[in-house]
């Protein structure tokens, strides 16, 4: 394949993959505002809430490695088709659900099939992106999810108050299958043979992918960031309609600010990340982010919302934009599958484990006081990260070789 070809077949990889995701994650974050809603239904409490929102996060925790390291041994393609299949027929399945174990059930198996979807789509963007651009490409791809998820609560709030929770999950099954076609018509198996597109040569045993301080760093920011804002989006809607009277299509406005702040400032950050140094911007959006969810029970107006939870959104951005370009350099070596896998485990193990203890908390000490649960373990949290990260600055400037 001459250059002019494959610089054309990225192109149209690249955008397709791009608009595969945001339909994906339009399709998961439909259901968001709902959810909690839908369970209380089936008389579910703060806590079988907090796991329903977990079981998400079970199979992903569980089967993300293994197959990001499956898919550096080749055909990507092959197993995002098969994810969105699975995920567009379990989507319709909801409308079927009569008992809260079925939607549990339900939500373990979506979790399973999303897996194969978008960490192997960031895996084959990062085998395609030109070394010193990891910033800017990966962050541009990254703020595909975001800008989706941000469309989708205000989308599923709004099919929820005029219609039916039912027509929220009939539009994320169609959206799986509006993924699927674009996959299967744009997106090649491979680029040409031996590329790195193709995945390493050699597989990297995982106990040598741990002993990078980078990649501890990594596992350590998207794990707290995934207890807490899952926790968060699990325990807005009920704070919302209790403390601030707010309906459906407003709860659904507030959960996509924040994705929206996140997917604007994305991919001017991720540029930030490719010509400033990394490390100062990670620890100004790690610290701040976690701090604007400590101001969320005072703020009872939607204005105030918006505006506390889109900073929230912008400062992650800040600080996640330098960390997946850090990734993206790391799995030139290590494996992009292999750490798009480790990255996906790590915020499934935080989103596991966050909406179960805020729901510990809220049944204990009143909804209010998950926002300053969940504000005090990021602060934590980002010690560890500045540690890890720090320590692997320090190797890379005495050896270039490091990471």
């Amino acid at each position: 394949m001459d250059a002019v070809k494959r610089n054309g077949a990225i192109r149209r990889a690249f955008v397709s993959l791009f608009l595969s995701v945001i339909a994906v994650r339009v399709g998961i974050g439909i259901i968001s505002p709902i959810l909690p809603l839908y369970a209380e239904q089936f008389t579910a409490s703060g806590i079988q809430i907090g796991f329903l929102f977990s079981a998400f996060s079970l199979a992903r925790l569980v089967l993300a490695p293994a197959i990001g390291r499956l898919s550096d041994r080749g055909g990507r393609k092959r197993w995002i088709q098969a994810g969105l299949v699975v995920f567009a027929g379990l989507s319709v399945l909801y409308v079927l659900a009569s008992r809260y174990w079925h939607i549990t059930l339900l939500r373990i198996l979506q979790g399973a099939a999303s897996i194969l979807v978008t960490p192997l789509a960031q895996a084959y963007v990062g085998d395609i992106t030109p070394k010193g651009h990891e910033g800017r490409y990966m962050n541009a791809f990254y703020a595909a999810m975001f800008l989706g998820m941000a469309l989708g609560p205000v989308l599923g709030g709004t099919f929820a108050q005029r219609w039916s929770y039912e027509a929220a999950f009939y539009a994320m099954g169609a959206l799986a299958l509006v993924s699927l076609v674009l996959v299967g018509r744009l997106v090649p198996a491979k680029l040409r043979k031996g590329s790195a597109d193709e995945g390493p040569k050699e597989i990297v045993p995982l106990r040598t992918v741990f002993r990078n301080d980078a990649v501890r760093g990594i596992f350590f920011y998207f794990a707290t960031r995934g207890f807490w804002r899952q926790g968060f989006n699990t325990f807005y809607p009920l704070f919302a309609v209790a403390a601030a009277g707010l309906g459906e299509s407003q709860i659904g406005l507030v959960l996509s600010v924040y994705m929206l702040g996140g997917g604007l400032l994305q991919i001017p950050f991720g540029w930030l990340a490719d010509r400033c140094s990394r490390f100062p911007q990670i620890i100004i959006g790690s610290l701040a982010a976690p701090l604007m969810l400590l101001l969320i029970p005072s703020v009872r107006g939607l204005a105030g919302a918006v505006a506390v939870v889109f900073l929230m959104g912008a400062f992650s951005a800040l600080s996640r934009a330098s960390v997946v370009a850090i990734r993206t350099e790391i799995g030139r070596t290590h494996g992009m599958g292999t750490l798009a896998g480790l990255h996906s485990s790590a915020f499934s193990t935080g989103q596991l484990l966050g909406p179960i203890a805020f729901g510990a908390i809220a049944d204990g000490f009143g909804v209010q006081a998950v926002f300053w649960f969940g504000g005090a373990v990021g602060l934590i949290g980002s010690i560890f990260v500045f540690r890890s990260f720090r320590k692997w600055t320090q190797g890379a400037k005495q050896d270039p070789q490091v990471g």
